[in-house]
């Protein structure tokens, strides 16, 4: 007895073609380009962008608001900068940074330095700076790269090699600094100093061969977009400095954890703040004044925009989801493949970028960097505004940064209480809530979404697709 094979309306003959993912997609889809799907996706940031001119006339000509009140208002964003951008490193990456102002410091001074010193006017001239001393420090970072490089082969001959030659090549060079500091020209047995006078007679050979030349390519730039030019070239050069910094402090040290990664960059940022207050160049103990006040709210404001951009992409992409499955569980990522030093060391590059570019900002509107703005207190202020936002919180990390920044201002009126207070608000939100104002959420996910529509959820006792009207 043969049995009748059912016929299903929606199977596709014997012999059909597949249908094509185009089937699948919506009547429209096909019409609309990826450009056009980019542009109405992020249509809020070209407008968020375009507010910020009339913003800026408010702030800086209408005259509604006065120079503290304007200060003010120009360190929040820059706190905002710095606290969104350590979420990145300590919130996003799980890792526990305290050296953040060290990069601050560097993007800082590194972008105040050739903007005072050369003419604004020559933009070339400012790049021609940055690639004489990108061209000086790749070749210290050569020679420093092989003496580790041979420390370390050392221990093939006996395991306490490398800490004695390290020991000893470091007590050479603090004596050998020492030393050749009482002569103006240190004699040839002087090697660390001569190495160092080497190394700026070179700086300054590069110089003095492409700014001639970087001068004939900036006249025909037009004259008033070269100052800006100028400001965004010294930015972006003082943000990559403080990247290379991340970079040397991120390799040799991430393989650290909690406290322990937290002492070395404290560490580190404390060497740049020492580094800083003896260098003559940039003003020593005394500090750094004459910075052209190139920063406005405009500026300030839009890297703030650029920033969380920055950051909220890299969070919601793959690598993003890469450097949360390393601060989750780094043994469990690395056995599914995922490298976790180098994307911890990804983390903290971007981070220390944007905080250098923060730094930069900070510098050309206050025209005056002092060593002591930099500090441990200053570290631990940004790791604050972090905290209690809430670790992986953007939003979280933008309200803790415009409250901290402006509550000691409004308490001001109480001087003698002023940090009594302060504190006693940091200690009551912690006990009362320890993961953060937002957790580790986003304030947009707070918001109740009224106009979504749901599909109807089927009924248990009613096949999928089907109804509960009698047949």
């Amino acid at each position: 007895m043969s049995r009748k094979k059912s016929e299903n309306p929606d199977r596709p003959p014997a012999g059909a073609a597949p249908p094509s993912a185009s089937a699948f997609e919506p009547p429209h889809a096909a019409s609309v380009s990826p450009l056009w799907q980019t542009i109405r996706s992020n249509w809020m940031i070209p407008l968020v962008l375009l507010l910020l001119w009339p913003a800026n006339w408010l702030v800086h000509d209408s005259g509604a608001i006065d120079s503290y009140q304007r200060r003010i208002i120009m360190l929040v964003g820059v706190s905002m900068m710095l606290a969104v951008s350590l979420q990145l490193i300590n919130g996003i990456s799980g890792q526990f940074s305290l050296g953040h102002a060290g990069f601050m410091a560097v993007g800082a001074y590194l972008s105040a330095y050739p903007m005072r010193t050369y003419d604004p006017q020559n933009p070339m001239g400012l790049v021609a700076y940055f690639i004489a001393l990108a061209a000086v420090v790749g070749i210290t970072a050569g020679v420093l790269f092989a003496i580790f490089f041979l420390i370390r082969r050392s221990g093939r001959l006996h395991p306490v090699m490398p800490s004695l030659l390290l020991l000893i090549v470091g007590a050479w060079f603090l004596v050998d600094v020492a030393r050749a500091a009482k002569y103006e020209m240190p004699p040839a047995h002087f090697v660390w100093s001569r190495s160092f006078a080497l190394l700026v007679d070179l700086f300054d050979g590069i110089l003095a061969v492409s700014l001639p030349v970087a001068n004939n390519i900036s006249t025909f730039m037009p004259a008033a977009a070269r100052p800006t030019l100028s400001f965004l070239i010294v930015l972006i050069g003082g943000g990559l400095c403080a990247a290379v910094a991340g970079l040397v402090v991120g390799l040799p040290t991430l393989r650290l954890r909690g406290d322990y990664l937290a002492i070395a960059t404290l560490g580190f940022a404390e060497i740049i703040r020492v580094v800083i207050t003896n260098s003559a160049p940039l003003g020593r103990a005394t500090g750094m004044s004459g910075i052209p006040r190139l920063a406005n709210f405009g500026w300030v404001y839009g890297g703030v925009i650029v920033t969380i951009l920055v950051v909220w992409r890299i969070a919601r992409s793959a690598k993003g989801r890469n450097i949360t499955a390393v601060r989750e569980d780094e043994i469990a990522a690395a056995a599914i493949g995922i490298d976790p030093t180098r994307h911890k060391v990804l983390a903290f590059v971007v981070g220390a970028f944007l905080a250098g570019v923060a730094g930069g900002m900070f510098a050309h509107f206050s025209s005056y960097l002092n060593p002591q703005e930099f500090g441990f207190l200053r570290s631990v202020e940004i790791v604050v505004m972090v905290t209690l936002g809430g670790l992986g919180s953007i939003s979280g990390a933008i309200i803790t940064a415009i409250v901290l920044t402006t509550l000691p201002e409004l308490l001001r009126g109480f001087a003698e209480w002023r940090m009594i207070v302060y504190a006693a608000l940091l200690i009551g939100m912690m006990l009362l809530r320890p993961q953060g104002l937002m957790g580790s959420r986003e304030i947009w996910d707070l918001i109740p979404r009224f106009a979504r529509r749901r599909a109807p959820v089927p009924s248990p006792t009613t096949p999928e697709g089907g109804s509960n009207a009698p047949p």
